[in-house]
């Protein structure tokens, strides 16, 4: 069944090999109807068996999440949908501009009128068409969610750009699909903190190096975009994405954030999360002094800075830091924060003590494995020590992959 027609303001250009006019379009006048659609709902690109496969790579979690940020976001926005029309008759009418044409009372010359009309114009749909996402289609399927939901958001404007696409030509947009897909990369984790305004732990990570005393310090954080420090850093304490991670931690975000959909907190909220961050780094650096020392290049123990020999401080280690402020939210939400915060500073961090040798030290690098017997050891010296006949297995079976034995050596502090 045919759509109405209708008339969109649009730019008319090339990249390449194509021709492409970027134009607006209201929410309602994509989805009543399905007037766009997805890849695997055209007939156009593929036939019916890959379509089976393209359906199966639709993410229904992530259209709930498009669906929740459109419906819950007052600041929502998103990218361009790239289309492509096949069939019907879509016509292209340009705007005829008057020769005596001024901006900011300079004169356009003719040369430059004659470019401005050819671009700018008016494309018609004449409702017969095909109109088929190239990139963009989870959007597109949660925009349809969305409107199912409140019709409200009909009148929001979507920027489309779209190209023709040929049925004799059919390869040809197949790669461009292809393409846009295969660079369509996410952004690496720093970049994300350093650019997301709607995730408390971004927007704390930022307000943390940019405020807090010890942060803004030149050696504080890492200009790394990942996780770990290089194995040749030797000077930096943490990096972007560590503290990020932590803050999630301490800002219990899975709590925050039930239903997946990332939505910024008030001012207020921000705040009090903010508190904690602090109030948790401010403990840090309180108990663990030989840190800020480490930052300000001041005189520390030898084997307290990072090193190839033996590993260095465990609080050296971003996966170190990380640790801390998982056991420290533990006990916090156990009501037994009080216990931590009177003995961890008992805990020999020392990469290669009996504590951590061979679990997080290994050779001459970081053991980037056991995740959980780490936590478990942390726990255990901390005096929880319902996970020791689990322990004490995990480490026999460590030790015998160097011919040792272990002999309950771990003893807790408290």
């Amino acid at each position: 069944m045919a759509q109405k027609s209708i008339h969109l303001p649009s730019l008319r250009g090339n990249f390449g090999s194509w021709n492409y006019f970027s134009t607006v379009i209201k929410v309602k006048d994509i989805v009543e109807g399905n007037r766009v659609i997805t890849v695997p709902e055209s007939k156009a690109l593929y036939t019916k068996n890959i379509n089976q496969i393209l359906q199966r790579e639709i993410d229904l979690s992530r259209i709930s999440k498009i669906k929740e940020y459109l419906l819950k976001s007052k600041e929502r926005f998103f990218s361009s949908l790239i289309v492509a029309i096949h069939k019907g008759n879509p016509e292209w009418a340009d705007f005829d501009l008057e020769r005596q044409f001024r901006i900011d009372n300079d004169l356009i010359d003719d040369a430059d009128v004659d470019y401005i009309e050819n671009k700018i114009g008016v494309l018609t749909l004449a409702g017969n068409e095909e109109i088929f996402v190239l990139d963009g289609q989870h959007r597109l399927l949660g925009i349809r969610k969305a409107f199912e939901e409140n019709k409200s958001i009909g009148d929001d404007e979507i920027s489309l750009i779209i190209v023709i696409h040929k049925s004799d030509l059919k390869e040809r947009t197949r790669r461009l699909f292809t393409v846009l897909n295969r660079y369509a990369v996410s952004i690496k984790p720093a970049e994300k903190v350093i650019l997301e305004e709607d995730d408390a732990a971004a927007i704390l990570t930022r307000k943390l190096v940019q405020d807090h005393p010890i942060f803004i310090l030149d050696n504080a954080v890492s200009s790394t975009k990942m996780f770990n420090l290089t194995a040749t850093d030797i000077k930096n304490f943490t990096t972007l994405v560590c503290l990020y991670e932590i803050n999630k931690i301490l800002v219990d975000y899975s709590t925050l954030y039930k239903s997946k959909v990332i939505i910024r907190p008030t001012d207020e909220v921000l705040k009090q999360l903010y508190k904690k961050i602090t109030d948790f780094w401010s403990f840090f650096f309180d108990t663990f002094p030989n840190v800020i020392k480490f930052i300000k290049e001041e005189s520390v123990p030898s084997k307290f800075i990072r090193n190839k020999k033996n590993g260095g401080n465990l609080l050296l280690r971003p996966e170190g830091q990380l640790l801390f402020a998982t056991i420290y939210k533990e006990f916090d939400d156990l009501k037994r924060i009080k216990v931590f915060k009177e003995n961890v500073a008992k805990i020999d961090f020392d990469l290669s003590s009996k504590n951590w040798m061979y679990v997080f030290w290994k050779g001459d690098k970081m053991e980037t494995g056991h995740k959980k017997l780490k936590k478990s050891i942390f726990r255990f010296l901390l005096g929880k020590k319902d996970e020791k006949n689990y322990i004490s297995n995990e480490l026999t079976k460590i030790y015998k992959e160097y011919n040792l034995s272990y002999k309950d050596d771990l003893k807790p502090i408290v």
